[in-house]
Formats: structure tokens, sequence, C-alpha cells
């Protein structure tokens, strides 16, 4: 993740985008030729009405070397009387058809982009104040790192590959915002479950009960996302191919982020409360609050600084029992051995046998 990250920051600060005419203004032309044409032929048709520095792209199925059927002219300024005699030149030369034309000004361009900025600042803000009232403030900056980290690899993914942003892009970054919180919540949710039923567990323990019992449903809901994602980008239009590539990359970033860097950003971040600090590095059947056969486990004392090991209470009193076990003497033999009955012992003992007898000859038990 972090090789990617690296890549598409680099990406972005040498290349940038290519900003589509949504964004920066001016004319665009849009045309199909029967047979493949390389792009080198249609700038000199450009250069012929004076607009040399017109940005020339191929769409669709690539068939040559850089020749196509379908391609797009942007310029900065293209007069309704150029535009004309652009379109008449391609036609007599290439036989083009199905042209289109979309003129947008500047003013309205900038407007676009700061537009698209703000919506995506807004949603942000928005699924902030959601997470802070529905689960802890705390649990809201790891959904925002999650999402900036997906939105950083989308962008640099289109800076790296040169596809041209337009306002399905704009609109494909945020559906993408939407599911990275969505996946996101999906754990956090089962991680605000479990909390008051493994309170003697510390939060990484917690945090990985969660993950794995969510995992299955969260790489489920992404695969079948991703099927008819990939449907639209292998068949669909071209704008429908880049927005279908905006999602395919965001949603692969959001389930690796949702698992990678959200859930480790929280557990770093709540174990450092003081509750699950003095939790932290407890292992084994004690961090449940039961011994291996099922029983509650006794507390662990506490060592503060500077002290000699402590003794646990029980082993303490087991091993005081046993040194005064110890300190008696054994009986002998002879105190072992019964000794005679004493006299008026005999004669007690020979009165309780005689009324037993007499109450045995009695007929039913009872007195005469």
């Amino acid at each position: 993740s972090g090789t990617v990250l690296a890549i598409a920051i680099g990406s972005l600060g040498l290349q940038g985008l290519n900003l589509g005419i949504d964004f920066e203004g001016g004319t665009q032309v849009t045309f199909k030729t029967p047979a493949a044409t390389p792009i080198g032929d249609i700038r000199q048709q450009a250069d012929a009405i004076g607009q040399g520095d017109a940005i020339i792209q191929g769409r669709g199925e690539r068939t040559g070397q850089e020749s196509y059927r379908e391609f797009q002219v942007r310029a900065e300024s293209l007069p309704s009387a150029e535009s004309a005699r652009f379109r008449e030149a391609l036609r007599d030369e290439f036989g083009a058809t199905s042209f289109g034309s979309k003129n947008v000004s500047e003013s309205f361009g900038r407007q676009i982009a700061n537009s698209a900025i703000l919506a995506i600042l807004f949603s942000l803000f928005l699924i902030v104040l959601y997470i802070a009232f529905r689960f802890q403030w705390k649990f809201a900056l790891p959904v925002i790192a999650a999402m900036v980290h997906d939105v950083m690899i989308t962008v640099g993914v289109y800076s790296f590959t040169g596809r041209e942003v337009s306002t399905a892009t704009v609109a494909a970054v945020l559906t993408v915002l939407g599911y990275s919180m969505y996946d996101t919540i999906i754990i956090f949710d089962r991680i605000r479950e479990n909390l008051p039923l493994m309170r003697r567990a510390s939060f990484a323990t917690i945090a990985n009960v969660s993950l794995w019992e969510t995992i299955r449903r969260s790489l489920a809901t992404t695969f079948i996302t991703l099927l008819p994602v990939g449907a639209i980008l292998f068949f669909g239009g071209d704008t429908l191919k880049d927005f279908a590539f905006a999602l395919l990359i965001g949603i692969g970033s959001g389930a690796y982020s949702t698992i990678f860097i959200a859930t480790p950003l929280l557990t770093i971040w709540k174990e450092r409360e003081p509750e699950y600090a003095r939790l932290k590095g407890l292992e084994g059947p004690d961090a449940e609050g039961q011994d291996e056969g099922g029983s509650p486990a006794r507390r662990r004392p506490l060592r503060r600084r500077g002290e000699g090991p402590v003794v646990d209470p029980g082993t303490l009193a087991l091993e005081q029992a046993t040194e005064a076990a110890a300190a008696q003497p054994s009986p002998s033999l002879t105190d072992l051995t019964p000794k005679p009955a004493a006299p008026g012992d005999r004669s007690a003992q020979a009165k309780r046998e005689r009324r037993k007898q007499r109450r045995r000859t009695r007929p039913h038990g009872r007195a005469r």
C-alpha cells in the first residue's frame, strides 16, 4: 500500500491530472472513422485550421501504432466557422462520421472544479459528524484516514494512466467515499457490540475477533459489487468506462484500507486509553475472564515498580497450610490402637442395647 501510494503521489506531482473540458473549458469535437487512422494524420488536419496545439486522443480499441477508429479533439477555443471547416476536412479525407461538439467556457470550468472539491470536502465533514454521533469521535479519524487513502489511490492511478478526469470521475470518487465508509462501519459496529461482551479483553483482541467475524461479509460484498463494475468497464461506453475504472480502483482500495488501515489505526488510538492500556498484553484465557476449565479466573495481583515478585494470595494460603500440617507430630502406632472402654462406659452401652432389643420385640413398635 505504501509503494502504491508513493507512486500515486509522485505521478500527481510530476504528471498531474488530465482534466477534461468540463474543468478547463474550451471546445471538444468527437468523431469516428470507418478505418483505423493514425493520430498524426488527424493532427495535420488540425494544423490546417490553426489548431496545432489541440489535444488529440484516440478512444476505444487501439488497432495499430497510434491508430484508432474513434477520436476526441480538444482545443482552447474553436469558433463555429473553424469547427465546420475541420469537420468538413475530416469527412472528405477520412470519411469521418458521428460528429459531436461541446463548448464550455473557462469560467464555467473553474466553477465546476470548485464545486467538485467542495462536494468532496462536504461529504467528508458529514461522514465525520455521523461517526462521531453514532459511535465515538475517535472512531471518525481512522475512517477519514482510510477514505483519504482510497481517494489518493484512485486519483493517483488516474494520473498514472493518463485518463481524462470528467464529471463522471467526480461522481465515481464520491461513490468510493460512500462505499469505503460503509465497509469500515461494518467492522466498527461489530467492535462496538463486542466491547461490553469482552470487558476483560484488550482492545486488540476485541478488534481482531470483530474483524474475523465480519471479514467474510466484507469480502463477499466487495466481490459481488465488482462484478457489475467489471461488466461496465469491459462492455460499457467511453464515459461509463471512465466511471467504472474509478470505481474498480476505489472499491478494491476500500476493501484493503478497511482491514489494514482503519482497524489497526483505531486499535492503536484506543489502546492509549487507561482502560485498555492496563489490559494491553494480556494473552490466554485470562483475557476472556475465564480459565481453561470455564470457571471465573482469579484477578492477577498487580506489582508496583521497584517491588519484588508478587505471590498469588491463593498460592500463599496453600503454602501456609502445608507448613502447618508438616509442623504437627504424626500419630504413633499406639495412638492408632483402640483402647478398652471404661466400666461405666460398658454399662451405659449395655443399657442402650437392651432398649433397642425391647423395641424390636414390641408389636408394631408400640408401647405396652
